[in-house]
Parts: C-alpha cells; sequence; structure tokens
C-alpha cells in the first residue's frame, strides 16, 4: 500500500512539474527555441547564416560595381594576394577590395559564395545612425538632441525619458545593460531571445552615472533607436529599411531578425546580407551619403557620424573611428582585436560587427574594404586579428597615378 501511494504521489509530481514546464514553455516559446539556438550556434559555419524569425527585404541590385582587371589594379598584386591569404588565415567568409569606385578584388572563401547570407552583428548599428539621419531629414524626428521620451510613451514621464538621442548614438546614454548569464530566466538572455524582448529593454535602469557624461558600449542603445524610428514612421522596421535604405541603394536580398514572427525588430545586431551589399554601405559612407544615383543621407550628417563625440574619441554616431594611435581602446581586445600600430591614413573609420566583421572606409585614398566572417558561436574568430593590417596592406599596395 505504501509502495502504491508513493508511486501515486510521485506521478502526480511528474504531471504537475509537466503541466508547469509546458505552461512556461507556451507563455514565450521563442526564449525557449531561441536560447537553444543562442547556446548551439555556431557549429555550421558553410550554410546561410539566417537568424529566425526574419522577415526579408529586398532591393533591386541596381548598384553593381566595375571590376578592375589584371592589369588595369591599382592595387598590386602582391598586396592583394597578402589580403586574402590573411583573411583566409582567420576564416573569413569574404574580402572584397574597392579603390576610386572599382572592385580591386572580391574573395570568398573555397566553402562560401557571393550570395550567402552573413550575419552583420554590430555591423548594424550603424544603419541606426544612418536611419536617424534620414528620420530627420524626412521631419519624422525633430533632431539629434530630441529626448528619447518624445518618442517611446513609456518613458515619457520618467526620467529615462529625458536621455537624447545624441547620447544613444554616442554611446552615453548611462543606461545599464543586462549582464550575459546562461540563466534563460536573466535578462541578459531576454532581451536577446525573448518573444517578448521590449518588455526587458524597457525595464532596463539608469546606471550610477548620468547620461552624456561618459562612453560605455551598450547595445539597448541601439535597440531603442530601432524602436524611436519604428514608432517616429509609424512602420514596422523592415519596410523602413527597405524604403529608405536597401532600395534606393540598389541593395540586394536580406532579412530582419525579429524577436517573434510579426514582432519586434533586432537592430543593434542581426541583419542577415550578403557581403556585397556591405560594400555598397561602404560606398554610401565614403561617398557622404550618395551611392546607385541617390542622395540618401546628407553630406553633413555622414560628418556628424564621423566625428568624435565627447565622451569617446574612437566612436561617433554609432560609428568606430580610427583616427588615434591606438586605434582602438584597450577592451576591445575581448573581441578578440588587436592593433599593431595605427592605421596609415588617419581618417579611416569603420563599421565594427562579432567576429571582426568590418567595413573600413578610408576618404582621403578612396578606399572601402570589406571583410566578413563566422559570427555566431562562443567564440567566432581566433583571438589576434590585427583591424588595421588589411586596410594598412592595401594602401601600402597602392599603385603610384600614371603620369
Amino acid at each position: 500500500m505504501t509502495t502504491m501511494r508513493a508511486g501515486k504521489v510521485l506521478g502526480v509530481i511528474v504531471l504537475v512539474l509537466a503541466m508547469a514546464v509546458n505552461i512556461v514553455y507556451w507563455l514565450d516559446p521563442w526564449l525557449w527555441r531561441g536560447y537553444v539556438k543562442f547556446i548551439t550556434s555556431g557549429a555550421n559555419i558553410t550554410s546561410d547564416q539566417r537568424l529566425t524569425p526574419d522577415e526579408e527585404i529586398r532591393g533591386d541590385g541596381s548598384f553593381v560595381l566595375p571590376t578592375a582587371t589584371p592589369e588595369a589594379r591599382t592595387i598590386t598584386d602582391d598586396a592583394l594576394k597578402a589580403m586574402e591569404t590573411y583573411a583566409r588565415a582567420f576564416n573569413s567568409y569574404a574580402l572584397i577590395v574597392i579603390h576610386k569606385g572599382v572592385i580591386q578584388d572580391e574573395w570568398y572563401a573555397d566553402f562560401w559564395a557571393a550570395q550567402k547570407i552573413t550575419q552583420s552583428q554590430s555591423m548594424h548599428k550603424t544603419l541606426q545612425a544612418l536611419l536617424i539621419g534620414v528620420a530627420i531629414a524626412d521631419g519624422k524626428i525633430g533632431g539629434v538632441n530630441d529626448p528619447v521620451g518624445a518618442y517611446i510613451s513609456e518613458w515619457k514621464d520618467d526620467p529615462r525619458g529625458r536621455i537624447t538621442l545624441y547620447q544613444l548614438m554616442t554611446m552615453s546614454s548611462g543606461l545599464t545593460e543586462p549582464r550575459f548569464s546562461a540563466n534563460p530566466f536573466s535578462d541578459g538572455i531576454r532581451w536577446m531571445n525573448s518573444g517578448f524582448s521590449i518588455d526587458t529593454i524597457l525595464r532596463t535602469s539608469m546606471d550610477t552615472w548620468p547620461a552624456g557624461s561618459k562612453y560605455h558600449y551598450n547595445n539597448l542603445n541601439s535597440e531603442l533607436l530601432g524602436m524611436v524610428l519604428t514608432r517616429a514612421y509609424q512602420k514596422r522596421y523592415a519596410e523602413i529599411l527597405r524604403e529608405k535604405l536597401w532600395v534606393p541603394m540598389g541593395g540586394d536580398r536580406a532579412f530582419v531578425h525579429t524577436d517573434r514572427p510579426g514582432g519586434r525588430a533586432y537592430t543593434s545586431c542581426c541583419l542577415g546580407a550578403p557581403a556585397m551589399d556591405w560594400a555598397r554601405i561602404g560606398m554610401l559612407l565614403l561617398n557622404k551619403g550618395e551611392v546607385n544615383g541617390n542622395r540618401i543621407v546628407s553630406a553633413d550628417w555622414i560628418a556628424q557620424m564621423t566625428t568624435r563625440s565627447p565622451t569617446a574619441r574612437h566612436y561617433g554616431l554609432q560609428t568606430w573611428l580610427g583616427y588615434d594611435d591606438p586605434p582602438i581602446p584597450k577592451d576591445a581586445g575581448s573581441t578578440g582585436a588587436v592593433a599593431a600600430g595605427p592605421y596609415m591614413a588617419r581618417d579611416t573609420f569603420l563599421t565594427w560587427g562579432r567576429g571582426q566583421q568590418h567595413v573600413w572606409v578610408v576618404p582621403s585614398e578612396d578606399l572601402v574594404v570589406v571583410r566578413i566572417g563566422p559570427s555566431l558561436g562562443r567564440q567566432p574568430i581566433k583571438p589576434g586579428f590585427d583591424v588595421t593590417y588589411l586596410v594598412n596592406m592595401a594602401l601600402k599596395g597602392l599603385k603610384p597615378p600614371p603620369q
């Protein structure tokens, strides 16, 4: 009898636990699916790097750069070969080198292809600054000093609502960022994986230092910028990105990751696109806001994006600046990056995505270099990647102009 009772009690406990697990799962199924993907990602680097759920955006692929013949290249073969060797050594997917509007080299790993989708990670942040500039020109946003509470109604009467868009863009908002934790119930996991990520983002608190007083890299700043854009335009983020950037720049096929089907778009990371679209972004930045014959944003706005902020000499508006020696801050070493020395051209600026994915732009030399590679998993790139090498090698290889 005792054994039978014990068995019944155990059965009830198991049933209750099963019901509880089922309820917890279905309250936010995307959290658990995202959590499993998060801890298992990065295993297969040969496939498209799409993060689902997502929303497709398409341009018409109309902006196609000419490719130099071997004889007409303006960068030496030795320099381009050294750049390919370096890219291969760090398991890169793609390397694209553009000088004076002409592709000097378009290299892909043996297992990769031009149309394969890569994950932007934090390179997506720079697009937030571009789109804020577009929204200001469109009259949807008043200016960089607008308080975030003017667009995010939940913070309208909250001290956090007084944070300016400029402070969000320069990573000086004073907001905390949830610490990473393997705990699936932690905010550090929820903002990245929950189907209701907006709840986690909006409950983030102020840190101990006031907004505008120092630089602190925080992904949530860029997530908030994306929310400002969607509320200013009253449109979905994918629609804004398509109408205001992808179609006019002649982009290709891309994917915006959302927290659930029809949910909020992630705007600090997670834009899936082929490597050539990042070359198009590079040309837009190089040409001061114009690409594919279209003016996307003003030259003045690009100048603001690439001007040092008061709190960080290496950072402008969601854009990294390589003007100094050393060209990267010490804490950037945690990303696997080093800098053997300064950039040879001190006007170099860049996007920066996890896994050392970059678009480098050198206005003084009319140069764009794109390096794309693995970005998922615990360690997407081996330590020691020199963020100056590819650009400096291209500069060293520039041929003198014909007399």
